[in-house]
């Protein structure tokens, strides 16, 4: 018998982390263990809690935090936004998409940047704003603004990303 059918949804299971990999675990409706990995795209942002989402899930682990994203969907599209900032700001940056060749600093600053330019080119009331409070609405809102993620004009947001001033870390 089908979920749908009898109104049954699947029900969230634990996450889990192993070498290198967010797996979120789903308990699908015949009772097996659907895991997926869903590393939230912009947790850089996410886990100096800067900004917000409501589909963003903390997972401590030894190397330091991790955040999960508990939806698909959300997950497919913060995904597709993070892939056409990088396409626009590496080359601006002088970079390739290597994770062995890119500092850590540029990816962190086409988040911050990319994020903030967009919510200041949707609301030009809140341009001063240092913070994103729910990443998942800000990309509702382009996605519904510009018809589809891959419309999302990237290009106008460079500036934001490559002047976007890191912030300095604390000593020990």
């Amino acid at each position: 018998m089908d979920g749908a059918a009898t109104g049954i949804k699947p029900r969230p299971g634990p996450l889990y982390f192993t070498a290198n990999r967010l797996l979120y675990a789903d308990i699908d409706l015949q009772g097996y263990t659907v895991m997926e990995n869903r590393i939230c795209p912009f947790s850089a942002t996410l886990v100096k809690d800067d900004f917000g989402c409501r589909h963003a899930s903390q997972i401590v682990r030894r190397g330091g935090a991790e955040i999960a994203c508990a939806s698909v969907a959300d997950h497919q599209r913060c995904t597709a936004l993070l892939q056409a900032f990088k396409a626009v700001a590496l080359p601006a940056f002088e970079v390739s998409d290597d994770l062995t060749q890119m500092p850590h600093s540029v990816l962190v600053k086409i988040q911050f940047g990319g994020l903030l330019g967009l919510q200041r080119s949707m609301h030009p009331d809140n341009a001063a704003g240092e913070s994103v409070s729910d990443i998942a609405t800000l990309v509702d809102e382009a996605e519904k603004q510009y018809t589809s993620i891959s419309a999302v004009p990237c290009a106008s947001l460079v500036a934001d990303m490559t002047s976007h001033k890191l912030s300095r870390r604390r000593r020990r």
